[in-house]
């Protein structure tokens, strides 16, 4: 063998070598997903324990990062919005809650989880009603009706969404009808 055959072949060898490995980017890339994982798991569990212990508000706001830490197409993190929201609820956080829940709404559809999504705006809607916010009582509301008509829903999770519109007050129907004035 002489020398430049040598080279050539553990230089192609070397390149083989590099290429059969997973990228710096890729390998960067990952380790953040794994940490945002072991984040997100361990801010529900300390959320968990203090809405066992009854603190609520502390709660609310550590379901919230919780989700924040979560990939989008993590199903828990609008799970954790909803809880965020009933703890922010439970408080006496309206504003909170009204907000969680839309948060909750928008995660779930990304997901394409439409029915979630679309009772997610319903009780942001409901929740904007009992605060007086006909504005916000409308444009949940119309996001629920619209997500409603989707060819996507099955006949069953169509007719949820449906009677939560048709048990909702008068004066939130009144609102989603008056197109937010």
């Amino acid at each position: 063998m002489n020398a430049p055959f040598a080279s050539r072949a553990s230089f192609a060898l070397v390149l083989l070598a590099t290429a059969s490995l997973p990228g710096a980017a890729a390998a960067q890339y990952r380790l953040p997903t794994i940490v945002s994982s072991v984040k997100a798991d361990s801010l529900h569990e300390a959320a968990v324990q203090l809405t066992t212990a009854g603190r609520y508000r502390d709660a609310a706001r550590l379901y919230r990062r919780s989700a924040e830490f979560r990939a989008a197409e993590d199903p828990l993190g609008a799970q954790c919005l909803t809880k965020a929201a009933a703890l922010a609820y439970a408080s006496g956080d309206r504003s909170g809650a009204r907000s969680d829940m839309a948060r909750a709404a928008e995660r779930a559809l990304a997901r394409g989880d439409i029915r979630s999504a679309a009772l997610s705006y319903l009780d942001a809607a409901w929740i904007a009603q009992e605060q007086e916010k006909p504005g916000q009582v409308w444009e949940f509301g119309h996001r629920a009706e619209i997500l409603a008509t989707s060819p996507l829903l099955s006949e069953s999770d169509r007719g949820v969404i449906l009677r939560r519109i048709e048990r909702a007050p008068v004066a939130m129907r009144t609102a989603m009808k008056a197109g937010g004035r």
